[in-house]
């Protein structure tokens, strides 16, 4: 029986053969215009030299929040390799932030992360940097419920407005009990729209509610960037995806033991790697870098 495709080595549509298997039991297509045949396998994992169980390791190394150089050394890959399989780790988590889905209590706040990058940074025209918090930082949008589900996204220079987070945060609220916010009138303008109870803990005199929770959460997620000082800004949403992706699994497991702990990563590796394989293959080694990442703001 023939199917429709659109042959990979031509490009022209034309009826498909099956033409045996691979020696992975893989079907091979034999293809009646250019007389090739191919695999029909889009995954951007489909040329790797290295095996499959070495890309679970790396994934496994990333999960540990290990540098790319140890990785590159302990793998025995080159650092280029090494940057491109991060990538492809991050490419997969491209839109995981709007699968999210926050309920119940919600803590709401906001983190900033300088622009120190000399391309992006603004100067004054006396030379000198701006004082205050000025457009030389990067706003980031936390929320967190108390089941430990969260979501942290790149909103803009300075302080955000309320269309940022009714642009950036509507879709990950599934049902809200009340929010817990620190008082700033931007996020009440956001909150409003939900016609639930507001709660500032600066001004709840019973002193039940309290912003460390998020707070802790900024501090985890600085931790992190730290560790990977090098990064460059245009990428920060991608680094920010995966720690909110490692944060949110480790969470939902209830971990109380090192067992249990390994066991969870090990579901985290199985994940990442089912969600690089069913991504399309849309970049490769030589163009991964043009990737414009959050340019659209830091412009």
């Amino acid at each position: 029986m023939t199917k429709l495709y659109i042959c990979p080595k031509c490009g022209t549509e034309q009826q498909l053969i099956k033409n045996g298997l691979s020696k992975k039991q893989v079907q091979r297509y034999y293809c009646k215009s250019c007389k090739k045949t191919f695999i029909l396998n889009n995954s951007p994992i489909k040329y790797l030299k290295t095996s499959e169980h070495t890309f679970k390791k790396f994934i496994g190394y990333m999960v540990d929040d290990v540098t790319l150089s140890v990785i590159a050394r302990n793998l025995k890959i080159d650092i280029k390799t090494a940057h491109y399989y991060r990538y492809l780790v991050f490419h997969s988590l491209m839109n995981y932030q709007d699968e999210v889905r926050l309920n119940g209590i919600i803590l709401i706040d906001e983190t900033f992360i300088r622009i120190r990058d000399k391309k992006y940074k603004l100067i004054r025209q006396d030379g000198l940097d701006y004082r205050g918090l000025s457009f030389n930082q990067l706003c980031v949008i936390t929320l967190i419920d108390l089941g430990g589900t969260c979501i942290a996204k790149i909103s803009s220079r300075a302080m955000a407005m309320p269309e940022d987070y009714k642009r950036l945060c509507n879709i990950n609220i599934e049902s809200v009990e009340r929010f817990v916010h620190d008082g700033n009138p931007k996020q009440k303008q956001f909150m409003n729209q939900y016609k639930c109870e507001l709660i500032d803990p600066r001004r709840e005199p019973t002193e039940l509610y309290s912003t460390d929770y998020i707070d802790s959460f900024h501090s985890n997620l600085k931790r992190y960037l730290f560790k990977h000082c090098g990064y460059r800004i245009k990428n920060i949403q991608h680094y920010l995806n995966f720690f909110v992706y490692r944060y949110n699994h480790l969470s939902i497991e209830n971990i109380e033991n090192h067992r249990q702990h390994i066991i969870a990563k090990n579901k985290m590796i199985e994940d990442l790697h089912i969600r690089i394989m069913k991504n399309t293959k849309t970049i490769n080694y030589k163009n991964y870098l043009n990737d414009k990442g959050i340019t659209d703001i830091l412009k």
